[in-house]
């Protein structure tokens, strides 16, 4: 009970590890634009706006969970009948199209409570910020917000043998920065075991925007 309890109040509070949401209150107080989230990175957003296409239909609703600045949803919006998008901070959010199937919320996945039901659930370049504690919280909550033929994408960054930790100063960055980027394996392991009975793993991503041997961009399309 009081591990339960401990946790309850971790998640009530948003993000656990306070190393990356410093880095993030930061960066929203100074964002001029909105590929400034991408992190020094180069932005392949069209890999995932393809990718989301193939399962997209104007009869269908989506709901994007850590939005950002609509990198994705702003080129996909016209491809469903309704979207939501969740993102915790306003200044990101302020750069997301405003249109009249497009709700957003601005709150911390962890804090978001809904009894709609979704089609499609995203969460691209945000699970690597959860431990494997939280993102077990993080999935079953996903999957509760899912029709039952309801489909779960994640796309980040995945460990390629192990788990690797981003734990530090970052040069490129210079800032503190913070990233579990998890062990693929031991991932598709979790979400089976969570209740996600089919995962595809997609690899299309090219090589130069896999810049460390030790670490992969892969979607996993997850469904019950």
């Amino acid at each position: 009970m009081m591990i339960t309890y401990v946790l309850r109040t971790l998640w009530e509070n948003g993000l656990m590890n306070k190393k990356i949401e410093a880095y993030y209150d930061i960066l929203s107080r100074k964002i001029k634009s909105p590929y400034e989230t991408r992190n020094k990175s180069k932005d392949f957003s069209q890999y995932d706006i393809f990718l989301v296409k193939k399962l997209a239909d104007r009869s269908k609703n989506l709901l994007d969970l850590g939005s950002g600045t609509g990198l994705l949803i702003n080129s996909i919006h016209n491809c469903f009948k309704k979207i939501v998008a969740v993102e915790k901070y306003k200044e990101f959010s302020d750069f997301i199209i405003r249109k009249p199937n497009i709700d957003i919320i601005n709150e911390d996945i962890t804090n978001f409570k809904t009894h709609e039901k979704f089609d499609i659930i995203t969460i691209f370049g945000v699970m690597n910020f959860f431990n494997a504690q939280e993102a077990k919280y993080v999935y079953k909550k996903v999957l509760s917000m899912m029709h039952t033929n309801g489909v779960l994408i994640i796309k980040n960054q995945f460990g390629l043998n192990d788990n690797v930790v981003i734990d530090g100063y970052s040069e490129e960055l210079k800032s503190n920065y913070y990233s579990e980027y998890r062990y693929i394996d031991g991932e598709i392991n979790l979400l089976q075991k969570i209740g996600f009975n089919s995962i595809e793993k997609i690899d299309i991503y090219p090589k130069e925007y896999n810049r460390w041997s030790n670490t992969h961009f892969y979607a996993l399309v997850c469904k019950r």
